[in-house]
This record gives C-alpha cells, sequence and structure tokens, in this order.
C-alpha cells in the first residue's frame, strides 16, 4: 500500500474506521432467497419437477451438517476480518482472470462534447484535462476530497488510495498491483503515436502543480517529436492487450533483455496516470465510444487504472483498468474533470512558459521475438475488437424526473425496461447481473442484484398478452419494481445471494469434497446457470458523459451499461456480432425504444387520471 509523505489536511478517510465489518449472511437467509431467484428460470417456476427436487436438495443444505459446516467455516473466517470477501474477490474477479483486461473487463467513459476551444482543440483539451485530473490528485493526496455520504450514511474511501501512481502488473497464473507515493513521483505517461513519454507534472522548487501553459507546452513538445518520428512499428503497449499469460510471458523476456526495460516499466508503474493522445477523429457516439473502449491498441496502457484520450478533434473519454477500483470512484473523478474542464476560457493562445516540464522518451530494447509477439498481439487484438458489435441507445423523450413523477424508482424502471425489451425480442428471460455497491462497509465493492424475479416474469409475460387489460399490466409492472427495489436494498447491504454462495464454496475442503448434498447443491445445472449473466448491467450517471460501458461477459450476452439523466436515458449494448442466439445490437436498441414508449404511455395516462 502507497505511504503518501504529503501531509493529510481534511477528512477523506475520517469514517474509515467507523465502517461496518461486511456481514456473513445468515445461511437460511441467502438459500431462501436463492430459492426465489431461480424459480422463474425453470419452464414452469415452482411447479417445475426439476425446482421441485433441487429445491429438496437446497433444504438438506440448509438444515443438515453440511450446510451449516461450511457456513460455521465462513463465520470463524470472518470474525477476525473487517471485510471477509475481501481476503478471495480482487484475485478470484480480476487478478486471477486471464483473458486480456482491455476489451473484456475495463469500463470506459466518454466525456460529452463542448463547442469551445478546449472542447475542439487536441492540445487545448488535453492541457486542460491534465490540469483538473491533478488538481483531484491533490485533493486524494492532501485528503481534502468530501468523503460520500449516501442518505447520510458514509461510504468507504479505500479505493482512492489505489487510484494514483498504481498499476496492475502480469504474474504467472495471477496478476498483482503495485502502487506508489505520488509525492514522489511528480510525472505522467503520454502516449502518442505509439511512442510513450514520461512528462514532468510538478515543480520540483514547489512540488506545486505546474501552470497550464507549461502542462501545454509540454504536450505540445511530445506532439510533435511522436509526429517527427512517424507511428511507432514496435509500440510495446499493446502487448498489455494480450492474454494475461502470454503478456507475463513477454513481461519476463523483455526484463531479461534490458536493464533499461526495468527502469522503463518502473516509470510507466509509478506515473500518476496515462495520457494517450490520438491520432483519430471519432464523430459518432459509436465512434467515440470505441475509442474509449478500446482504440487501436497501438497507443495504449491497458493496465494503468486511470487512461484518459483525447483525438485530433477534441473528443476525450477514459478507460479504467478494474482490478482494485469499481466505477463510483472514478466517475466522480470524470464527472467533476469535464466539469471543471469546459469552465476554462481558453483560446488558442496560450503564453510561452518560463520553463517547459520535463521529458523522456521511453524506448524499450526489443528482439526479434518481442517484435513477432508485437505483431502477433496486434492482429488478435484487431480481430477480437472487430468481433464485438456497439450500439449506443439514447432516448430524450423520458428521463429521472419523469419517472419520478410516475412514483417508480429509476433505477428499478430501467431493470424492467431491459427485461421487457429482452423479452419481446427474444421471448424469454434469462439471468441478469446488475452490479449493488456494498460501499458502506469497509472495502466494500459490490454484490449481484439478480434483476430477473417471478415479479418481473409475470410483468413481460402481462405485458406481451393483449387480453390483460392496462390497469392489470401496470400493477405487474409495479410488483416487479418492488420485488426489484426489495432485492437492491438486500444485496447493497451485503444480504444477496451470489458473494454469500461464494464465500461458502470457498470454505469446502478435503472432508468436504465427498459429500453428496454439498456436491448436489453446488453442482446442479441451475446454480452455475443462475450465475451465466446473460445481460451485464450497471448504473453510473453523469450529465458530463455521452458514453459509458463494457464489454458482454458471455458469448451469448449483451453488455448493458446505463446512465438515467434528469431528461435522456442510455443505454450502450454491445455483444458478438457472431452469437449462438442471433442478437444483434441495432434490434435490442429497437425493443428498447418501442418497451419506453409503451411504459411511458401507459404511465403518463395513468398519472392523468389519478389527477383528474
Amino acid at each position: 500500500m502507497r505511504r503518501t509523505t504529503t501531509t493529510p489536511q481534511g477528512d477523506l478517510y475520517k469514517h474509515q474506521n467507523d465502517l461496518p465489518p461486511l456481514p456473513v449472511p445468515k445461511l437460511a437467509h441467502t438459500l431462501d432467497l436463492y430459492k426465489e431467484s431461480i424459480k422463474p428460470l425453470y419452464p414452469y417456476g415452482e411447479k417445475d419437477e426439476e425446482f421441485i427436487k433441487y429445491a429438496k436438495i437446497i433444504d438438506e443444505f440448509a438444515t443438515g451438517t453440511q450446510g451449516s459446516g461450511l457456513q460455521s467455516k465462513l463465520e470463524r473466517f470472518a470474525a477476525d476480518k473487517r471485510n471477509w470477501l475481501a481476503a478471495f474477490w480482487d484475485n478470484y474477479a480480476y487478478l486471477d482472470y486471464r483473458d486480456p483486461v482491455s476489451p473484456f473487463v475495463s469500463y470506459f467513459f466518454s466525456h460529452r462534447d463542448a463547442n469551445t476551444a478546449v472542447g475542439k482543440d487536441q492540445l487545448l483539451k488535453s492541457a486542460s484535462l491534465t490540469r483538473k485530473v491533478l488538481e483531484f490528485m491533490e485533493t486524494v493526496e492532501h485528503e481534502t476530497l468530501e468523503p460520500e455520504l449516501i442518505k447520510g450514511a458514509p461510504f468507504c474511501m479505500e479505493s482512492f488510495k489505489w487510484m494514483f501512481s498504481n498499476c496492475r502488473v502480469p504474474g504467472e497464473s495471477r496478476d498483482y498491483n503495485l502502487v506508489y507515493d505520488g509525492s514522489k513521483n511528480r510525472f505522467m505517461i503520454v502516449i502518442s503515436n505509439g511512442h510513450i513519454y514520461k512528462l514532468q507534472t510538478h515543480d520540483d522548487a514547489t512540488d506545486s502543480i505546474l501552470p497550464f501553459n507549461a502542462l501545454y507546452y509540454g504536450l505540445a513538445e511530445v506532439l510533435k517529436d511522436s509526429e517527427a518520428r512517424g507511428p511507432n512499428e514496435t509500440p510495446v503497449g499493446v502487448l498489455t492487450s494480450s492474454n494475461r499469460d502470454e503478456w507475463f510471458s513477454n513481461y519476463q523476456k523483455l526484463n531479461e533483455i534490458s536493464i533499461v526495460n526495468k527502469v522503463n516499466f518502473e516509470d510507466i508503474f509509478k506515473s500518476s496516470f496515462v495520457l494517450c493522445l490520438d491520432d483519430c477523429l471519432p464523430n459518432t457516439i459509436e465512434a467515440k465510444s470505441r475509442n474509449c473502449w478500446h482504440g487501436n491498441g497501438l497507443n495504449r496502457w491497458f493496465d494503468k487504472p486511470l487512461q484518459f484520450f483525447v483525438a485530433r478533434n477534441g473528443s476525450s473519454g477514459f478507460l479504467g483498468e478494474h482490478s482494485k477500483m469499481d466505477g463510483t470512484p472514478t466517475l466522480r473523478m470524470n464527472d467533476w474533470l469535464v466539469g471543471e474542464m469546459y469552465k476554462l476560457d481558453i483560446d488558442g493562445n496560450v503564453a510561452k512558459p518560463t520553463t517547459v516540464p520535463a521529458i523522456r522518451q521511453i524506448n524499450f530494447e526489443i528482439n526479434n521475438e518481442i517484435s513477432e509477439a508485437i505483431k502477433t498481439e496486434t492482429e488478435t487484438f484487431n480481430e477480437t475488437v472487430n468481433s464485438l458489435d456497439i450500439k449506443t441507445w439514447q432516448y430524450f423523450g423520458l428521463g429521472k424526473d419523469d419517472i419520478k413523477a410516475f412514483n417508480c424508482s429509476p433505477d428499478s424502471f430501467v431493470q424492467m425496461l431491459i427485461q421487457l425489451a429482452y423479452y419481446k425480442y427474444t421471448g424469454t428471460l434469462r439471468p441478469t447481473y446488475e452490479s449493488a455497491s456494498t460501499r458502506k462497509y469497509f472495502r466494500g465493492r459490490t454484490e449481484t442484484n439478480r434483476s430477473v424475479s417471478s415479479e418481473a416474469l409475470q410483468f413481460v409475460k402481462d405485458w406481451e398478452n393483449p387480453s390483460v387489460p392496462v390497469q392489470e399490466k401496470l400493477k405487474s409492472f409495479r410488483a416487479a419494481l418492488k420485488s426489484h427495489g426489495n432485492y437492491i436494498k438486500l444485496a447493497s447491504s451485503g444480504l444477496g445471494v451470489d458473494r454469500h454462495l461464494f464465500g461458502l464454496k470457498q470454505m469446502i475442503g478435503e472432508s468436504d469434497e465427498d459429500s453428496e448434498v454439498i456436491k448436489q447443491f453446488f453442482d446442479n445445472p441451475i446454480f452455475s446457470y443462475s450465475q451465466y449473466w446473460y445481460l451485464s448491467t450497471s448504473q453510473l450517471s453523469s450529465e458530463n458523459f455521452n458514453g459509458y460501458g463494457w464489454s458482454p461477459v458471455v458469448p451469448e450476452g449483451l453488455g448493458l451499461a446505463y446512465m438515467i439523466n434528469r431528461k435522456w436515458l442510455h443505454i450502450n449494448i454491445t455483444n458478438y456480432k457472431e452469437n449462438p442466439f442471433g442478437l444483434k445490437v441495432d434490434e435490442m436498441a429497437y425493443f428498447l425504444t418501442l418497451s419506453v414508449q409503451e411504459l411511458a404511455e401507459a404511465l403518463r395516462k395513468e398519472t392523468v387520471k389519478a389527477k383528474l
């Protein structure tokens, strides 16, 4: 863990010692909730013969020595820990994962555009963005950033310690993170034309952030130098797009080639963040989103938790490496910096500074084997990203204000909108993941909200049944909203199904492996099916973004990242172009529009009647 030498001046971490530990739910609670969550996944629900058989196994697991034994082990394991899940989760969910982090794990934000000099000029935007990121970093270092409170309850701020001067590093079978004292490493990494540069960010004498004009001219020098050199034919950064085992192998080889490479890696790891100056002109929202989501892989370092992009036309965005941070801390940073950046009244006449920041080009020494690996990974990356499709669905006829006026939870509304659209499209509902924040607990990250419920299934069936009166359809809709809201409250309180079942599974020892009840409970097909996320969803909302998303998590699936803003809705839809169900992102967008129009019309009529 980083130990910063900057003197704390604020209260960023003042609630950390008061945060409650993550609870271990009662076994009976979890298994009852689990049973309810799988009912709608069977063709005949609770009357399905397979469900009845499995329900008996669940009951035996709950009341017998096998389930209670695992529960006791987990409770003992958790007894001296403030977060029992943290001991497993980062490794299981992220660092053990061997597929490429981009495009499969990392998440992106595309910043809104502005018709100003800062909004449209690459260097003005880059210098403005850099300055604002550094100002945000200063509030984290000095701990003057306000701690977050939700309904008066403090949120864990631990992840901010991993935000700057941190990097994921490839390891054998498992990656790890290195985090450094940012106050001793006053520089950032800039990548342009595939060339990597180390750029000074603070005054050596005063340790103050360099003024805007110094940052501007430093970035201008980087851009000028990279253009003079032409595109880097062997950009080492593309290796960070590899399968993690491949990247680990090449990382080791690069370290063996030269001590220079070790120094280069250390500089990248220690840097505050990465800024990529991209030689492209993304104009559509999909093009802007794709540039943030993955780009061409040649002008990136995917292992950094904070990576920003500015294209030739000023289009900007962010990509977050996920292993130590979820989206809420970086949402806060990006939302703030975009708003602040566009307040700057700057034109193209930037005064030349008295001193230009120090710049060092980072040149890796490579051999033929590494050169071939770069070519291979470039081809593989292009094939991978070209296999994925993206569609940005934005609806300006409805927003959070309208949804609240309908007396609906905005998040539950969008979740049921997604279920209705998917049902219209496919004629069924399938397991759906929604991220629920557990940051009310120490080192809390996420729990799964299982959005498909018996009430959700009844709602979509009723809605599509022409013989059901509109009043009854809306009754079913509101029952589905209530069910969803109840589950997400439990999940946010650490009382969902998935993390607890995961914890119980980690407690299985040699003495348990021959237990038929344990085998029948965990090996039942519905256990894995109910965690096979055909729809991967999450909400992070900002008026300062025009894009936000990630990849689908299974070959048949959809990635559905959504924003609920005051006057408009946004859902980023991703999938594999070739998928077993033949799903198309454009067609899913069509059914979202159809569904939201039907829901809005019915709810508006209901609201009018209620006022009469």
